[in-house]
């Protein structure tokens, strides 16, 4: 197949759609593409009686379907990678991302599933056709390529990305007070890992008074997860769901935009034990 029937237009951008077991197609993007600057809002407004107009209580995204205009395969000379593509978009397989290749914020990923395009597709060329394929994600933020990390140790600190002030370490216990700058739109959800031994985990977002405790032991060697991620809130023991393990006024707490001051604690730990806060910002647009 011609190399200039693949080429994307000017201005446009190539994208890779990876399924949720890990296989990916990538689509070379034309122009018009719809719904990837900005997810939809719902207002919430309030008529005032016997007034003119309303007052405005609030607003949130919502989930969007971004339009992705694409140069698909051929209907004949391109048939095997039509079926390629049907098995990597099949949303029974579960979310996927959507992933800018070339453009001007290569790395950034969208979580979603295909809604449609493929299955109406027109049929007008062998060799190369043109359509659009479209994306629900239900949780409506572009995510940064790069992760973002903190590690917390009993006798060091690991810097990455953003620096935090000075640890506080006791003979037995790790504790951590540090800052994180959230330079994304909207906020970041961070997954903290913890490498036993260690036991009563706290983690404290000090800027909006949020915080949550896995109460307990976690063995030496063990690795206890705690996801905050909307869809994928989870705590896990060695891969174990031990969710109940949580406080019961714990709030899973999310990094909010700008400047957030984080409080980490664990006792009865020893010189191995680890802990590690990553996280990825957030936008508005790819």
């Amino acid at each position: 197949m011609a190399a200039d029937k693949w080429a994307p237009w000017p201005g446009c951008e190539t994208l890779e759609y990876r399924s949720a077991d890990g296989d990916a197609i990538r689509f070379l993007m034309l122009a018009g593409a719809k719904a990837r600057m900005m997810p939809p809002v719902a207002l919430t407004m309030l008529p005032v009686p016997a007034a003119n107009g309303s007052r405005f209580l609030g607003a949130a995204h919502v989930e969007r379907i971004v339009s992705m205009p694409v140069a698909f395969p051929g209907s004949f000379d391109g048939r095997s990678d039509l079926r390629q593509w049907a098995r990597v978009l099949d949303p029974t397989r579960g979310e996927g991302t959507l992933t800018v290749v070339d453009g001007a914020n290569p790395g950034r990923f969208l979580r979603c599933a295909y809604d449609s395009g493929l299955d109406d597709l027109e049929e007008h060329r062998p060799d190369v056709n043109v359509g659009a394929l479209l994306f629900r994600a239900g949780f409506p933020y572009w995510l940064d390529g790069t992760e973002q990390s903190i590690s917390v140790s009993q006798g060091s600190a690991v810097r990455r990305w953003f620096p935090f002030l000075p640890l506080i370490l006791g003979a037995s216990d790790a504790y951590g007070l540090f800052t994180i700058t959230n330079l994304g739109d909207a906020p970041a959800y961070p997954v903290l890992t913890v490498l036993g031994p260690g036991t009563d985990v706290t983690a404290r977002n000090v800027t909006t008074g949020q915080a949550w405790t896995v109460t307990g032991l976690v063995p030496d060697g063990s690795t206890l997860v705690v996801d905050t991620r909307p869809g994928r809130k989870a705590v896990r023991l060695d891969g174990a769901n031990v969710f109940s393990r949580l406080t019961a006024p714990s709030q899973l707490w999310a990094l909010q935009r700008g400047v957030n001051q984080v409080e980490l604690s664990i006792a009865a730990t020893s010189a191995a034990t680890l802990a590690t806060l990553t996280w990825r910002q957030t936008w508005l647009a790819a």
